[in-house]
């Protein structure tokens, strides 16, 4: 959270202020996404941390070495003493598992370009466009979005 308590990301709350992952930033939980999955197993990006096994969708985009990528592209890309967040060293891989649910979240989705329109989870800078059409397409971090661009 933007006051440094740590909350799982399924009791972040509309109108919460979170950490944005970068230097005095911090952003407004404009919209809480819950999307439930109906598959009985799904392929899934697992990044375990220090705080924890993140787990994610493989195209969802974080903040790696100064650039937006996709999970599953970070997880090619991630050398150990790469800095994501602070930490050296991580151990990050794709598994297929029963998921009932992923949570996101939109940062700042009523003022883009206000921030850097992410939030810190596990340790992680995701990217919070959540499913907002304007910031998914002025901000396209994702491979659908750039090819849409």
């Amino acid at each position: 959270m933007a006051d440094g308590t740590l909350v799982q990301l399924s009791d972040v709350k509309l109108g919460d202020y979170v950490f944005t992952g970068f230097p005095g930033q911090t952003g407004l939980v404009t919209e809480v996404l819950v999307h439930k999955v109906l598959a009985e197993e799904v392929v899934v990006a697992v990044v375990s941390t220090p705080f924890g096994d993140l787990v994610g969708t493989p195209s969802h985009p974080i903040y790696l070495n100064g650039q937006w990528m996709e999970l599953e592209q970070a997880l090619d890309d991630y050398q150990d003493g790469d800095q994501t967040a602070g930490f050296e060293s991580i151990e990050a891989y794709l598994e297929t598992r029963p998921v009932d649910v992923f949570y996101n979240l939109e940062i700042d989705g009523d003022s883009p370009g206000s921030s850097s329109h992410s939030y810190v989870v596990n340790g992680v800078i995701a990217s919070g466009l959540g499913d907002n059409l304007a910031l998914n397409t002025q901000f396209a971090r994702q491979k659908f979005w750039k090819a849409e661009a």
